[in-house]
């Protein structure tokens, strides 16, 4: 009987600590994101975007870092909240790697919600008004584009603008190998001068292949790469960031951007590009 009144007693702590552990917080309201976006000006190209995680203040305070569609949770205690909520995304596409994205302009919002309310509302950011657009490139103007074949690289490989059923938004641009080609390199037709020592030096760019392929600086003579990108079947955003390597050396005073595919058992490697962007803050 001893035995039977302790495990009734158990079941009952059990109960009580997890009923405890599942209560919403007290005087909170919840926020969540409905569709996220990024509104652009004409000179700031595309609003595609990546925005994985939102990154939640509360007067002030850091909340945590929530998935895009998940609820976030706002104690007020019945008074107004100063929130503010910062675009998350994977540094280098890489999943484990979630940065809050300076580039982007906080949402901020000084509200009063009753208690126990979900609010759902869309999420529109927009640029920071201090980013430096270096380069920018989308394949739409009809006099041509700043992307280039390399003449470090072999010369009969593949690069055209690409069908209009492998485009993502209105042209994009098709590089890869042939059956004679090992190496297929594109670069900026301009060299760029990037800020030494900066942190925030990054390369935006919507894309999708069969075959890896390297991104990174070159100041005509030395390679830097600065990231192997995965294929992706699909169409998908990256952010890579270009601090290290611009900071590394050998250092230069310009560089151009290069993307490079290298393989010999690939004859049919592609990738697609669109609306690149060269940015720093």
């Amino acid at each position: 009987m001893r035995y039977f009144s302790l495990f009734v007693l158990s079941g009952y702590i059990f109960l009580f600590l997890s009923c405890k552990k599942y209560q919403p917080a007290p005087e909170a309201f919840f926020l969540k994101a409905g569709k996220v976006s990024v509104a652009t000006t004409t000179m700031q190209g595309s609003g595609s975007n990546k925005i994985t995680d939102l990154y939640l203040y509360v007067n002030g305070k850091f909340q945590g870092a929530y998935p895009v569609g998940n609820t976030m949770p706002i104690v007020t205690k019945n008074s107004n909240a100063k929130i503010d909520v910062f675009a998350g995304i994977k540094n280098n596409g890489i999943k484990d790697l979630s940065i809050y994205w300076l580039f982007y302009q906080p949402l901020t919002f000084d509200t009063l919600v009753e208690s126990g309310k979900t609010i759902t509302r869309p999420f529109t950011f927009t640029y920071n008004s201090n980013v430096k657009f270096a380069w920018q490139e989308n394949f739409d103007n009809p006099i041509g584009y700043s992307l280039i074949k390399s003449l470090n690289s072999d010369t009969n490989f593949v690069f055209k603008i690409a069908a209009p059923s492998e485009s993502y938004e209105g042209k994009s641009v098709e590089f890869g190998l042939n059956g004679n080609s090992f190496t297929a390199r594109v670069e900026s037709s301009l060299s760029y001068t990037l800020p030494s020592g900066n942190s925030n030096v990054y390369l935006e760019v919507n894309y999708k292949g069969n075959q890896d392929f390297a991104v990174g600086l070159t100041d005509g003579v030395n390679l830097k790469p600065a990231l192997i990108v995965k294929p992706h079947a699909d169409w998908n955003k990256i952010y890579i960031q270009l601090a290290d390597v611009v900071s590394g050396p050998p250092k230069s005073s310009s560089y151009k951007i290069f993307f490079q595919i290298q393989t010999n058992d690939n004859p049919g490697a592609r990738v697609w590009l669109d609306n690149i962007k060269l940015i720093y803050l």
